[in-house]
């Protein structure tokens, strides 16, 4: 049968329609996600169950979480500059706030986990043997001179966290030739692993299946509590899901994944 251009055209729009409203086509949802690098395999973990969850729900949609992941201030700076982000995963209440100055939030953020930071070295370095068990042994027993201490850089929660703690013992001015900058916490890690560096500061939820270990746990006293804190974008472009997801941080099934991973109660 020879349809005219009329009824040809009219039929594409009939089959275009039955197309987008199949479950196949229209049944699922981007979720972006802008989160602090060390979440990286948590939120990886924590997608899947919110997904899940909202097909528990009977939600006849499916979300689908897109997750980039690096420093809290590059990811911070990236969504003040008009990236396209639904929710902002945080590791220092400081970019959040840098972000509400920007009007870049929407609604209140949550706080759903904490961490601890460790000085960590390569396995088998020797340097727990040798009496490194602070601040202050790691320099007068861990480092030699030449060694080098790998820590985020400036403006990167991690590396804030241990710049205050390392001002607190007075050893932050003495010993910042010595200081080896990097992008992230993950970047430290790598540094550590592969004996770039003789030592370094990361979250102990870092260390977990590494090439590192342990050397001891920074006092908490000395620098801010490491918290991690998650906000719906003012440019979220689905602002209710990202809101579920928020919540859904501090839900008992997300808070399990996070203790499994090493993260503390917020």
């Amino acid at each position: 049968m020879k349809l005219s251009a009329r009824a040809l055209g009219a039929w594409i729009v009939c089959a275009s329609t039955l197309v987008l409203a199949s479950p196949a086509f229209a049944q699922e949802r981007e979720l972006r996600v802008f989160a602090a690098a060390s979440l990286t395999e948590v939120v990886s973990e924590l997608a899947d169950r919110f997904a899940a969850s909202a097909a528990a729900s009977g939600d006849a949609t499916s979300v689908r979480s897109r997750n980039s992941f690096g420093s809290s201030s590059e990811l911070a700076r990236q969504i003040a500059d008009g990236a396209p982000a639904d929710v902002f995963v945080s590791a220092s209440p400081d970019w959040i706030d840098f972000l509400r100055e920007k009007r870049a939030l929407e609604g209140e953020p949550v706080v759903f986990a904490r961490n601890a930071l460790v000085c960590i070295a390569p396995k088998g370095s020797g340097l727990g043997a040798a009496g490194v068990h602070d601040l202050a042994s790691l320099f007068s027993k861990g480092l030699s001179p030449g060694d080098l201490l790998a820590i985020a850089d400036a403006g990167v929660p991690a590396g804030e966290y241990a710049r205050q703690a390392l001002n607190a013992a007075g050893l932050l001015a003495p010993n910042k030739q010595r200081l080896l900058g990097r992008r992230d916490v993950r970047a430290v890690l790598q540094s550590v692993e592969t004996s770039e560096a003789r030592a370094g500061f990361v979250y102990a939820t870092d260390v977990r299946g590494s090439d590192a270990e342990v050397l001891f746990h920074v006092d908490p006293a000395t620098h801010a509590p490491i918290l991690y804190i998650a906000a719906v974008t003012r440019g979220a472009a689905r602002p209710a899901i990202a809101r579920r997801y928020v919540d859904f941080l501090r839900s008992s099934g997300a808070q399990l994944a996070l203790a499994r991973a090493g993260f503390l109660a917020p």
